[in-house]
């Protein structure tokens, strides 16, 4: 299957840096500190990528204590988000698709402050036009973050008439689609079994990613 696009954005945890050991502890360490069950690896391994809200919110915590488990993970993940590393080949691919012109963006759910940081720390900061990330409040999702994304590489002169979103969850999909934007799904990352069914492409390596995305030439 072909697909047209013209700007690509990237999720992060799972698609382009191998988080999940961190994220995953950063939640025993949260739940932990407040007394709480700990899920088994299977289930928190679904909450690498989802907003934090929602996360908490699926594990049943509500009002003022999902808000201070937010608050807690926050600080948590603070002291190792930039512990993870690309998936291999990933990095050269990103800077060899900025090398060829396309306009590139992030679209994660981790907040913007901490998508600049972890990408100046990787050095691809500059492979990037625009980073976009969540913000602190409820209401940030990736289709939101999609928007603000496509919005700025826009007002930059960028080609925005086709942007596909390159993800590894469901959360990617639907964020894509609710944004009107179609879904590449990657099959290096943490997708639950069914979590890429509704994804326009699946390119299960970074080669084969490789192949859909570089323009013709390079």
């Amino acid at each position: 299957m072909s697909l047209t696009f013209s700007a690509v954005l990237f999720d992060v945890d799972g698609t382009i840096v191998n988080s999940a050991p961190v994220i995953m502890g950063a939640f025993r360490s949260t739940l932990s500190d407040f007394g709480l069950e700990i899920p088994d690896d299977q289930r928190l391994r679904t909450y690498v990528g989802p907003p934090l809200w929602y996360s908490f919110g699926d594990l049943g915590y509500s009002g003022q204590l999902r808000a201070d488990l937010v608050s807690r993970y926050r600080e948590r993940y603070m002291d190792h988000y930039l512990d993870p590393e690309p998936f291999d080949g990933v990095r050269d691919l990103l800077w060899d698709l900025h090398h060829a012109g396309v306009p590139l963006a992030t679209a994660t759910s981790k907040q913007t402050p901490m998508a600049i940081a972890q990408m100046e720390h990787l050095g691809l900061a500059d492979a990037f036009d625009v980073i976009a990330g969540a913000t602190p409040d409820p209401g940030s999702s990736k289709t939101t973050v999609i928007h603000e994304a496509i919005a700025r590489l826009g007002a930059m002169g960028a080609d925005v008439s086709h942007p596909v979103i390159v993800g590894d969850s469901i959360w990617d999909v639907r964020g894509g689609h609710e944004a009107g934007i179609p879904v590449i799904g990657v099959g290096w990352g943490y997708a639950t079994e069914d979590g890429l069914d509704d994804a326009e492409i699946v390119c299960e390596t970074v080669e084969d990613l490789r192949a859909l995305l570089m323009p013709a030439g390079y």
